[in-house]
């Protein structure tokens, strides 16, 4: 038997990353060097969610973050997000994750 849920995160770039003691199986995707997009699937529902590796980023462009420290400088959101097992779900999370991502602007005078 196929699980067709993890051919669909497959068809979206996700591998097995792992297994958690509890059978949870973790799915990842790497758009870019410092972006991780995560899916932990216990068989019934999903949970999305990502992590940002913030210091090696501004390390990498010339930027240093409090005392230069950048193993432990990780942008993630405070809260994941609980899913259905379906492609369309974890697809919808990207969007809203890819489109948050690309509308951050340091310059917004907002701020």
């Amino acid at each position: 038997m196929t699980d067709d849920f993890a051919e669909d995160l497959a068809a979206l770039g996700f591998g097995v990353a792992g297994r958690d003691r509890r059978g949870v199986v973790q799915y990842a995707r790497r758009p870019n060097h410092y972006l991780t997009q995560w899916v932990h699937d216990d068989g019934t529902q999903a949970l999305f969610t990502w992590e940002f590796e913030l210091g090696e980023y501004v390390a990498a462009v010339g930027w240093q973050i409090g005392a230069a420290e950048t193993s432990m400088q990780i942008l993630y959101p405070q809260h994941d997000t609980r899913i259905a097992r379906d492609a369309g779900a974890v697809a919808s999370e990207l969007e809203r994750l890819e489109l948050r991502l690309s509308r951050l602007d340091l310059l917004d005078p907002v701020l």
